[in-house]
């Protein structure tokens, strides 16, 4: 309604609500999220750099379902460029996706090797990995990332 007109615009909600499989703090434009669980180490999600969006930075990993999880793989870019390979870290769990628990944390070294964080098993549906510091500047990047 805009004064005295109204008009009546048709909406069409899903049965469903198909939640992202992956949340990003931020990302800069041909480095989304999805470029980090699409199973291609040639792509990669990278933070905003332009302007430059400080650290920490993270990626949120759905799960799909609750399951038992105690790993997080980590593969930084793979493109001989090592800006935003993530040196430290904080991994993260939560059920419901609003409450999360830190369940690792630790550091990486700067190479584009594949790296591990391991913790108790616990309960998730949501998996987040925040960089608390990276090469090359304040962003973050990641090749891949998965959760078991």
């Amino acid at each position: 309604r805009v004064g005295p007109l109204t008009r009546t615009i048709p909406v069409r909600v899903p049965e469903t609500c198909i939640e992202p499989a992956v949340y990003a703090t931020s990302f800069h434009a041909g480095f989304e999220p999805e470029k980090a669980i699409d199973g291609d180490i040639a792509t990669f999600w990278h933070s905003e750099f332009s302007p430059p969006t400080p650290l920490p930075q993270s990626l949120t990993l759905n799960l799909g379902e609750s399951r038992q999880v105690s790993e997080l793989t980590y593969q930084p870019r793979f493109d001989g460029n090592l800006n935003g390979t993530i040196t430290a870290y904080n991994v993260y769990a939560s059920a419901d996706g609003e409450t999360f628990t830190k369940v690792a944390s630790g550091t990486w070294a700067v190479d584009a090797r594949l790296k591990t964080a391991t913790f108790a098993p616990v309960t998730a549906r949501y998996v987040r990995l925040e960089a608390t510091a990276a090469s090359g500047g304040s962003f973050a990047s990641a090749a891949e990332v998965t959760a078991r």
